[in-house]
């Protein structure tokens, strides 16, 4: 471990720490003053529901906090770790396929039809041809893929970043975190939306709640750790108000931070574009479910993807591994344009996001 590594990984143990013994002192002043009076200014039934909220607004930022910190982003060294444990578990090292059909008449009746798992339902025809490489693994990649990271050596696939605190690549890589002490990437991503956005709702809520009662005796009566939360809570509600806007920008647009730094300066530019065209299908990579309620919702669902399929998806329409189209020959140039419109012909046709995963099950 380099001294950049160990400053910052000892500065990320300190913060997690505080966070903590922050959490802690507005759990203290919740309970000893706030759920005390607000009954009173609320009366009986309102007072329990507004208690009950932030109740669900500390567990929720405490339950995204621990996992967030805890599971690993994701890279090649856990992906090829995972296979081998696969491997050893189930005598085999890939997930289980994704039985897609691109056929755009319905198949109702059929077995697939009756197989179909209904959580996806309503994804688009870009998120099933990916589904297509979820068997893919590290071998695989390995006999055409010829791109190493400079740092570790390690085989770099599409959307990966070398972390230079972590001292490892992570696929989809936004920022390592000191909050977190942990880098935001494909796998921790959803806990990290959902941490700052429930820290960002419970800095509001705690803030209203400060103002309703603090003309009540006992406010006064603790009066310091209670004037010490609300100037918290008001750098913190700015801060995070910005923080959201930016985090959930790139989620819905389905760019991490560095490929988004790197398109917009220059300093990197690969003409394979990631993204899909809604929004909802962007959010579906992240928290592998469509449902905005339960992307909401705690959970530890498995991520749908395991952040190769890019990789194969590229080499499939033509792309290097740098996101540029070869060209060895007209002929060859003709098909790959061709399978690129092939492509791109989803959103045209599709505008409104009708078009379905019919026959899609995913196994998990």
């Amino acid at each position: 471990m380099g001294f950049y590594s160990f400053i910052m990984k000892t500065l990320g143990s300190i913060l997690c720490l505080a966070t903590y013994v922050i959490l802690g002192l507005h759990a203290y002043g919740f309970f000893t003053v706030i759920a005390k009076v607000i009954k009173k200014r609320l009366g009986v039934f309102f007072g329990l529901v507004w208690v009950s909220i932030g109740i669900s607004l500390f567990y929720n930022i405490v339950f995204n906090h621990f996992w967030a910190m805890v599971i690993k982003p994701g890279g090649p060294r856990d992906l090829m770790e995972n296979e081998q444990l696969r491997k050893e578990v189930k005598n085999r090292e890939n997930r289980k396929a994704a039985k897609v059909s691109l056929d755009d008449a319905p198949r109702t009746g059929t077995a697939e039809a009756i197989i179909e798992d209904d959580r996806f339902e309503g994804l688009q025809k870009d998120v099933k041809r990916l589904m297509k490489y979820r068997t893919k693994t590290m071998g695989n990649l390995r006999g055409f893929w010829n791109r190493k990271c400079s740092q570790c050596n390690d085989l770099k696939p599409a959307r990966t970043h070398h972390c230079s605190v972590c001292e490892r690549c992570v696929f989809q890589m936004n920022t390592h975190c000191v909050f977190i002490n942990n880098c935001v990437g494909l796998e921790n991503q959803r806990f990290f939306l959902l941490f700052i956005l429930y820290s960002f709702v419970g800095s509001c809520y705690f803030l209203i709640s400060i103002i309703s009662i603090w003309n009540h005796y006992i406010y006064k009566e603790n009066h310091q750790i209670m004037s010490f939360l609300l100037v918290l809570d008001s750098l913190m509600s700015f801060c995070l108000l910005f923080y959201n806007l930016w985090s959930w920008f790139l989620a819905c647009s389905g760019l991490t931070g560095v490929e988004f730094m790197g398109r917009n300066t220059g300093y990197k530019t690969n003409h394979y574009d990631f993204t899909f065209s809604r929004v909802r299908d962007n959010l579906f990579k992240v928290f592998g479910t469509k449902s905005y309620f339960q992307i909401l919702s705690p959970s530890l669902r498995y991520n749908p993807f395991n952040g190769i399929e890019w990789s194969f998806q590229m080499k499939d329409l033509g792309f290097n591994e740098f996101g540029e189209l070869s060209a060895t020959g007209d002929e060859e140039s003709a098909k790959m344009n061709s399978s690129v419109e092939m492509t791109n012909q989803t959103t045209d046709h599709d505008p409104t996001g009708e078009d379905e995963a019919e026959d899609t099950e995913i196994a998990i």
